[in-house]
């Protein structure tokens, strides 16, 4: 990748990311998280598969999923690295969870800043990389491989919207980037990683809108 492709994508991630600043979502995601981790839901066995004693999840936002994670799975963390490119964010969460087991870090919106090769037992993003374009998905895609130690596993909820690719993802049913399972194979095995699962799932009474996938180094 060119210096110029990487100041481009960065640019693009840190653009992306100003549309969430301050946004009234994640108050109201507050009120369904409960549905995200019901035990029969595709997320929810999937996660399960996970070894999550070091463990990333990236694009945290308010930290709804890791105060969930804590209160209820804290035995088997024994690292967790809550990551968001808004500083924002991070602050939020900061006020929000008190554990030593936890680490805050802002990133640059395409790498997984402050992770050290090889370490991560695991890494998840729910309900974030929807919204993400294609080259940063890959760019995290190559960061995963990067931070995962061989056995690990990522597990990461992405757009199954294939339509209007230049259309800015603002303007999509449920503000749904470009992006399709087969896609986001492909990039996973372009970065070194293998499929493990994946499970293409309706979103706000959108049949296939989103996709489930577990990955593994």
């Amino acid at each position: 990748m060119t210096d110029s492709n990487a100041k481009n994508i960065l640019k693009l991630a840190e653009d992306q990311a100003k549309v969430w600043e301050g946004s009234r979502y994640y108050e109201d995601a507050e009120k369904w998280n409960h549905r995200s981790w019901g035990e029969d839901t595709d997320f929810f066995k999937f996660f399960t598969m996970l070894d999550i004693q070091f463990t990333v999840e990236l694009a945290c936002g308010h930290g709804r999923h890791s105060e969930y994670i804590l209160e209820n799975f804290d035995d088997k963390v024994t690292h967790l690295i809550m990551m968001d490119i808004l500083q924002s964010n991070i602050e939020f969460c900061k006020n929000r969870i008190h554990s030593h087991k936890v680490t805050f870090v802002k990133n640059d919106g395409v790498h997984l800043n402050d992770v050290s090769d090889s370490y991560c037992t695991s890494i998840f993003c729910y309900d974030a990389m929807v919204h993400f374009d294609g080259d940063v998905i890959l760019s995290y895609l190559h960061e995963t491989y990067r931070v995962l130690r061989f056995g690990g596993m990522g597990l990461f909820h992405h757009s199954n919207y294939d339509q209007n690719a230049e259309r800015h993802f603002s303007q999509n049913p449920h503000a749904r980037a470009f992006m399709s399972a087969s896609l986001f194979s492909d990039h996973a095995k372009q970065a070194g990683l293998k499929i493990v699962g994946q499970r293409i799932i309706q979103w706000g009474n959108i049949p296939d809108l989103d996709c489930l996938t577990l990955v593994s180094k």
